[in-house]
């Protein structure tokens, strides 16, 4: 098994001052396959680029389907220096399809105390989940929705009320 490393060049064109360098890296990126520029790619989005090189970067992480890319996934939302990207992050979470059940506290703790827009796409990503978590983090689960619901507002009431559908 070889070892991944990060092609320091793409990794400083991801950066570049042009476009067409920054997409060409992107592509590199993409042709490479390595998980390692994931973190990568959430600094670049981060730094509000050009919408051509959002998109792209959005498109990418729409599409990984590297299931050791899921803890990394998982740091950057729960990092608070990619809250400006939070929401992108999760809409590629639902979009790659890869099994984050584990995570479904995560989902649940952003459905109710985040504002709408995250809170979206958190129960997007858990009304997409093709697998249930264990038996243990539903319960704690249904018990963490239970508590949260009397303060909810109409719209995170909803979302609590379907996810807690889904685990029944």
């Amino acid at each position: 098994m070889k070892q991944e490393k990060i092609d320091e060049q793409i990794k400083k064109n991801l950066f570049s001052a042009k476009t067409d360098v920054v997409l060409s890296a992107i592509e590199a990126v993409k042709n490479k396959g390595n998980k390692l520029y994931i973190p990568i790619l959430f600094d670049l989005l981060n730094s509000a680029p050009e919408p051509e090189i959002e998109t792209e970067v959005k498109n990418l992480l729409g599409t990984v389907k590297d299931k050791e890319t899921i803890n990394g996934f998982m740091r950057a939302i729960e990092e608070e220096k990619y809250k400006p990207i939070r929401k992108s992050i999760l809409t590629a979470c639902w979009q790659n399809g890869l099994d984050f059940s584990t995570f479904l506290p995560v989902f649940i703790d952003l459905v109710i105390n985040e504002d709408w827009e995250i809170a979206f796409e958190a129960f997007t990503v858990i009304d997409n989940l093709e697998y249930l978590p264990n038996d243990e983090i539903i319960k704690k689960s249904v018990v963490k929705i239970n508590n949260a619901l009397p303060a909810t507002t109409d719209q995170q009431n909803y979302f609590l009320n379907e996810i807690l559908i889904k685990l029944r």
